[in-house]
């Protein structure tokens, strides 16, 4: 497809599950991504098809490098199974640990406004977790506020029909979206017999199109020393504002930037 899926389609060969906290939220709105008009948003968003739906992703989903609109997250999939728990034990009840569910970005979900469950790139939100998705559903879809592990997929073909409807489709961000490092998410908590008020929480997201930079950092191509350093693998994280973690990649893979916040191992 476009050159985000191709962008994606190296992640998807590379990347194992990794762990994001779910909400669900429904605003009848097109989203960040354009799918649908300021009359509101199409109706395929509420379910594209059984077992796979839409969401609003943290900007680390949305894209990597800030955009607001039209990210180069937009279309992308991503398969979710339950932890069964969820991230604490007064902001949910968890689900049926080994369900699946697909779906497809359409939305984001911005920190600003929604501090509490969507991180900025290369930050955590406040459960510890790095990776965030919201859900657009009227009802819970597969659980109450759930931790599930995710993995980048290829979409299914009723989503990229309904994906070749929105107007994002085909101008879209070309930044790497997402970029996946080692995964600090921490592990839900032991489950709670109490059963909170799930949160409702929903992403803010504007109608402007903002005009965002299409300029990306230098990428170094001169190899740091090796030498009694640990080395982080392909694919791996190796940099970004508050990147304590390996620096030096795995031969022949050398460390380059994607934006101030991550750099990753690439060939």
């Amino acid at each position: 497809m476009r050159t985000s899926f191709l962008i994606g389609s190296a992640v998807i060969g590379a990347a194992s599950a990794y762990k994001a906290t779910t909400t669900h939220y429904y605003d009848g709105q097109e989203g960040a991504c354009g799918c649908g008009s300021s009359s509101g948003g199409f109706p395929w968003q509420l379910g594209i098809g059984n077992g796979v739906y839409t969401a609003a992703g943290s900007q680390a989903f949305f894209d990597t490098a800030g955009a607001s609109w039209c990210g180069a997250g937009c279309g992308k999939c991503y398969k979710l199974t339950s932890t069964g728990e969820a991230p604490c034990s007064t902001c949910g009840t968890g689900g049926v640990a080994g369900q699946s569910i697909i779906v497809m970005v359409t939305n984001l979900c911005p920190y600003n406004g929604n501090q509490q469950w969507c991180p900025n790139v290369g930050d955590t939100n406040q459960y510890g977790y790095s990776y965030h998705f919201d859900i657009m559903a009227q009802n819970q879809v597969f659980g109450d506020n759930v931790v599930v592990d995710f993995e980048p997929i290829a979409c299914p073909g009723q989503a990229v029909a309904d994906w070749g409807t929105c107007q994002c489709n085909g101008i879209q961000e070309t930044d790497t979206t997402p970029v996946l490092g080692d995964d600090t998410s921490l592990p839900p908590p032991a489950s709670s017999s109490s059963k909170p008020a799930a949160s409702s929480a929903k992403p803010v997201t504007s109608s402007a199109k903002p005009v965002t930079s299409s300029a990306k950092p230098a990428a170094s191509s001169t190899p740091p020393s090796t030498c009694g350093q640990q080395q982080q693998t392909l694919y791996g994280q190796c940099g970004g504002i508050g990147w304590t973690g390996p620096s030096v990649c795995q031969a022949p893979a050398t460390c380059k930037a994607q934006n101030q916040w991550y750099s990753q191992c690439l060939n």
